[in-house]
């Protein structure tokens, strides 16, 4: 082969292309640079410590331009177009999607279905409703329910209702016919509102806790609805504590006086529980102080020994014996010291 065809080698690129010039910002940073290795050389050679970088000098303004309005390609896509098909993640799954379009801003403010027994969330018995039922109709209908079963507003009955004569039908102070038609069904007692109020005494309600502690009545007893009947309420301290037991005064008296003979048995009663009580009281006082004494007696004497300064062994001696009129134990006391020995018959 011919020096005339044979391939020559391309000469390098970077050889022959000249480098161009730096730009004023990188002449900048050597400089800079330079300065700082001086500096750092210097400080080493004066044995001071390096001298802290200087902060960054502030981007330029044109990198922080925002993109023209101009320059945005209009887009034909409607909001929420597409997502149709999304799924949020596992751990957002369980939330509550709102139809805010559906909702009636009621002026109400924010009551949860506690405080607002009537709302339509506090419907009870949520899984019975029917599927072409709204949430609006089966809370009307959940009221309905509950008022005809407490007999209240339109489902309470009226004075004709009761299958009886006119001297029934009448209240037993006044013979108004206006009588509180709850408690002849639960009481058997005919009595207007207006008798109720002007006599207390008689017409007043006692709870459980007053009828146990004050007529000494037990609880099997105020239990009975045939012996005495009974009203029961919500619990007006808590809502989910047990309903409260109310009774009618004159019957827990007539009960009471039936049970113990008359009033004055009772009252006897009373206080011979109450005596009773108090003795077991005392007793419990003084069984605790004599095991206090027994505790501490021992230290007692120790601290007398000690400023008497004597080292000799303590010998008890004896007082007379001593019979307790309550529990009948012998109890003898030393003389000295105030120990206490109680002696058992076997």
């Amino acid at each position: 082969m011919s020096s005339a065809n044979r391939p020559s080698t391309p000469p390098r690129q970077g050889a022959s292309a000249s480098k161009p010039p730096p730009t004023p910002e990188q002449v900048r940073r050597i400089e800079t640079n330079r300065l700082r290795a001086k500096a750092i050389r210097d400080a080493l050679q004066r044995g001071e410590p390096i001298p802290a970088t200087p902060a960054a000098p502030p981007p330029s303004s044109d990198g922080n331009k925002k993109r023209p309005f101009s320059t945005i390609e209009p887009t034909s896509r409607k909001g929420g177009e597409g997502r149709e098909n999304l799924r949020p993640m596992k751990k957002f799954a369980k939330y509550v999607e709102y139809d805010l379009s559906k909702m009636s801003d009621t002026k109400g403010g924010f009551m949860s279905t506690e405080d607002d027994p009537h709302s339509v969330l506090a419907a009870e018995n949520l899984r019975d409703k029917p599927a072409g039922m709204t949430l609006e109709e089966w809370a009307r209908h959940q009221k309905r329910i509950k008022l005809q079963k407490e007999k209240q507003g339109a489902f309470e009955p009226a004075i004709s209702a009761f299958d009886a004569t006119d001297e029934e039908k009448s209240c037993w102070e006044c013979k108004a016919k206006e009588i509180d038609w709850k408690w002849k069904e639960v009481f058997k007692c005919r009595v207007c509102e207006k008798c109720k109020k002007e006599n207390p005494e008689k017409y007043s309600l006692l709870t459980k806790t007053e009828a146990r502690e004050d007529y000494l009545l037990t609880d099997p007893e105020l239990r009975d609805e045939d012996i005495l009947p009974h009203l029961e309420q919500p619990n007006p301290h808590k809502s989910t504590w047990s309903n409260m037991m109310l009774y009618l005064k004159y019957q827990v008296e007539e009960f009471a006086k039936k049970k113990w003979g008359s009033f004055e048995a009772m009252d006897a009663e009373f206080e011979k529980r109450t005596a009773e009580k108090k003795r077991r009281s005392e007793n419990k006082f003084k069984t605790k102080l004599r095991e206090l004494k027994k505790r501490t007696r021992v230290d007692a004497w120790k601290r007398e020994r000690a400023k008497g300064g004597g080292t000799t062994k303590h010998e008890h001696i004896w007082g007379t014996a001593v019979q307790q009129g309550d529990t009948g134990e012998t109890i003898k006391t030393c003389e000295e010291c105030g120990f206490e020995l109680e002696e058992w018959v076997i």
